[in-house]
């Protein structure tokens, strides 16, 4: 496939799980669609996923893996900047948003150490702030990180009132360092009661 899907896709789809009063669920950056067909197959309750991207090329290619896996019904992918997420959708939508930035993992470093560093801050920025303006209020939200990022992100979610409640670690395998990490976290949630949950090995899977 032109658009692939990585690590951090699987690991999204398969460990985002809604409760039972989830209905409409929301992916910022939602690629080709191989995180919405997963969280659709393993939450069958959900009745509406929404998928925004930028990208047209990948708009098409989700659309194709959706019918493909006969969801068109249930998942629908909209094409279209994440900061316009609430004007697409309306304010407070979504009873739950998953994302999983891009710079993490695409390979391209820039020399300059501290532009790479801004850069990465300025798109988790953007996911955060798209997600809390789309996001019910003391509703769940799931995403994908690094953990050499992971103390800047926790001040960009606590400064946005999206409050992390449980990390997950994902390792390649066993004696290797974490190279991704799952958060689960609430809008307007308490900072009590944190949670750093069992590791998942990729290679056992």
């Amino acid at each position: 496939m032109a658009v692939k899907h990585t690590h951090a896709s699987i690991v999204l789809g398969i460990l985002s799980q809604m409760d039972s009063k989830t209905t409409k669920v929301v992916e910022l950056g939602s690629g080709n669609g191989v995180v919405l067909v997963l969280m659709a197959k393993l939450n069958p309750h959900v009745e509406n996923f929404v998928g925004i991207e930028i990208n047209e090329k990948y708009c098409q290619v989700a659309r194709e893996v959706v019918n493909l896996n006969n969801l068109s019904e249930r998942v629908k992918i909209i094409q279209g900047d994440i900061q316009d997420s609430s004007n697409l959708l309306g304010h407070e939508w979504a009873d739950c948003v998953v994302f999983n930035p891009p710079f993490h993992n695409d390979g391209k470093k820039s020399q300059n150490n501290e532009r790479f560093l801004e850069r990465n801050v300025d798109i988790f920025d953007e996911f955060v702030s798209s997600a809390r303006n789309i996001l019910k209020y003391g509703h769940k939200f799931f995403a994908i990180t690094s953990p050499k990022n992971m103390l800047i992100d926790v001040e960009t979610l606590t400064a946005k009132q999206m409050i992390i409640k449980a990390i997950v670690p994902i390792y390649g395998k066993r004696g290797v360092d974490s190279k991704l990490l799952f958060l689960e976290g609430k809008k307007g949630g308490k900072k009590g009661g944190f949670k750093m949950k069992a590791p998942v090995f990729l290679s056992e899977l």
